[in-house]
């Protein structure tokens, strides 16, 4: 591991655990101190996921010429400014509302945007082709351990400081990752360019609609979202309403998940190794045929203990599909077009997860008033579960291996065929 690399991937970890902490205190303190109603919360947690639908496209397109690294700098300061700003305006009963809130956390939506898709660009700068799976392993352990530590870190303090020191406490993070990010030498200065920001736009998408690769790869990950949007929107009512599970075993769901998820990292590089890129991707089809059993809870004698089991077991196939599809994406994509394509591929995958997740809750009530409410939350869940395994029918029927040393696929005069460029082209 170059030292370079060893700074992003310090700067990325911290950068996940302060979206955990914040992402869990935000709502607490909206709760706890601006006593916000189960539609303010909910405005507040969507807050960020706007952005991406939002400004995705156009910050794509704004990184193609950029110094990269230096917006990916000023994007975490913004993060860590915007969360520092919450706290003391709260202390200093500036906030007496729940609009404000949203409004800072949308900002900071934002420049999690341009601190992600710089990210995925400087991932093919730091390491070679060959080096992607594991770079990108590195990475996903560092979120999904993020996932345990930050909401148990930010429940800590808030139980012992208040709230608003937990948030001051998730701002640093992002102060370290800026930190980290400053000492990275990457040489890839900005080069001219006069192409106004909506044609940067459409080629992007252009490019990703007519590629063979990532056209039916990103439709693949973007179904794939929309199901896993509808599974946890739905999961929390199925534990707390059909098997009436408390919120502190609810909780401990969750984490056995996020544990479960670490071990799938470990297991997301040999996975590829053994299958390929394309046969592990085919492989993940397991999660969500694990929650196509989830109906069989309402028919077993320990219905909590098989709930565990499915959470456990879907988990562990999550790694791999994120570390494969960010690597292939990589891969195939030129290096002037790696934020437009990033943009695309995150737009479209992070509108599916909101629009699974309503899709999930309107169909709980058509359900449930067909099935009864128990039955109609796992019938939801199972379907949410098919369209996660399905989705591995939009892939590609070719995707480059990690171990292939040539260029990159990439559309050349041979429209719509998936080749390595010659060399000299």
């Amino acid at each position: 591991m170059s030292r370079d690399f060893g700074l992003f991937w310090a700067a990325q970890t911290a950068s996940a655990v302060g979206d955990r902490i914040t992402g869990f205190t935000v709502p607490t303190m909206a709760i706890l101190l601006l006593d916000a109603s189960n539609a303010e919360v909910g405005l507040v947690a969507a807050a960020g996921w706007l952005a991406y639908p939002i400004v995705g496209l156009f910050a794509g397109a704004l990184l193609v010429r950029a110094n990269v690294l230096r917006i990916s700098v000023y994007a975490e300061l913004v993060r860590c400014g915007v969360f520092a700003l919450l706290a003391t305006a709260v202390v200093a009963g500036w906030i007496t509302s729940v609009g404000p809130v949203v409004a800072l956390v949308a900002a900071a939506g934002v420049a999690t945007v341009f601190s992600d898709l710089s990210g995925q660009i400087m991932v093919p700068a730091l390491v070679p082709p060959t080096r992607l799976v594991g770079a990108n392993s590195r990475q996903q352990g560092s979120d999904s351990a993020s996932k345990l530590v930050g909401p148990a870190l930010g429940g800590v303090i808030i139980g012992g400081l208040g709230a608003v020191a937990a948030l001051l406490v998730g701002a640093v993070p992002f102060l370290l990752s800026a930190l980290c990010r400053a000492r990275i030498r990457l040489a890839r200065p900005p080069r001219p360019d006069r192409t106004s920001v909506l044609a940067r736009v459409r080629d992007g998408l252009r490019f990703t609609r007519h590629h063979p690769v990532l056209a039916p790869l990103v439709a693949s990950a973007a179904f794939r979202a929309f199901g896993i949007g509808a599974v946890d929107a739905v999961l929390l009512l199925f534990a707390y309403r059909a098997l009436g599970m408390s919120s502190a075993t609810t909780g401990l769901l969750l984490a056995v998940g996020a544990g479960a998820a670490l071990v799938g990292v470990v297991c997301a590089g040999p996975l590829t190794r053994l299958l390929g890129a394309r046969g592990a991707l085919v492989a993940t089809c397991a999660e969500g045929l694990a929650w196509c059993a989830l109906p069989l809870c309402l028919l077993v004698s320990a219905p909590v203990v098989l709930l565990f089991a499915l959470r456990a077991f879907s988990a562990l196939w999550m790694p791999t599909w994120g570390v494969v599809v960010t690597s292939v994406r990589q891969r195939v994509t030129p290096a002037d077009r790696q934020a437009t394509v990033h943009a695309t591929a995150r737009v479209l995958t992070s509108s599916a997860i909101p629009l699974g997740a309503l899709t999930g809750a309107m169909a709980t009530s058509l359900a449930g008033g067909v099935l009864g409410s128990s039955a109609g939350l796992a019938v939801v869940i199972a379907a949410g579960g098919l369209c996660i395994a399905g989705s591995v029918l939009l892939l590609p029927a070719r995707l480059p291996d990690h171990n292939d040393r040539r260029r990159p696929y990439r559309l050349d005069s041979w429209e719509g065929s998936c080749i390595p460029k010659p060399p000299g082209h």
